[in-house]
């Protein structure tokens, strides 16, 4: 009995650390910060979204993700930006995040790898992470109110009353 407890727990272990290893990166932040993404998700809960600046939409979202970090990050929450811009415009978008007091870590996916790795077809694009590294909502795209549901998901992950 005992040792089918182990390999269930095991199984479970394993599972686990697939789900973290499909997606997990390294990189560095705009700011220079090393960062990596299954050491993130040590921390809670992650929220990774995926922009540009050509993006209108992806601009316009970022004002509410900000909010959103900023009401849960004592709740567990991380959310990081990862911009798709060339590296040639890495200046601009260092001027577009300070400018718009964005306070979650943006790093560059020049070469779409990330992007790639999370099976991106089109940005923005949020995909959101419990705790134990499992995917738990994808969104695509955004109109003014999305954030509302988002917001919704991460209370849900966040196990905040609704």
């Amino acid at each position: 009995m005992n040792f089918i407890k182990f390999l269930l727990l095991l199984i479970i272990f394993n599972i686990k650390i697939s789900a973290q290893s499909n997606y997990d990166f390294k990189s560095e932040t705009i700011d220079n910060k090393e960062i990596t993404f299954s050491e993130i998700l040590q921390n809670g809960p992650v929220l990774v979204n995926f922009w540009a600046l050509w993006c209108k939409p992806c601009r316009s979202e970022m004002k509410h993700l900000d909010a959103i970090f900023l009401k849960y990050k004592e709740n567990g929450l991380t959310i990081l930006g990862v911009n798709q811009d060339s590296p040639r415009s890495l200046a601009k978008v260092k001027a577009f995040v300070s400018s718009h007091k964005i306070n979650y870590p943006v790093i560059t996916d020049p070469n779409q790898e990330i992007f790639q790795k999370f099976n991106g077809q089109s940005i923005p694009l949020n995909v959101l992470f419990d705790k134990n590294g499992n995917v738990v909502f994808t969104h695509i795209g955004y109109l003014p109110g999305d954030e509302v549901a988002l917001e919704k998901e991460i209370k849900t992950v966040l196990e905040i009353k609704q």
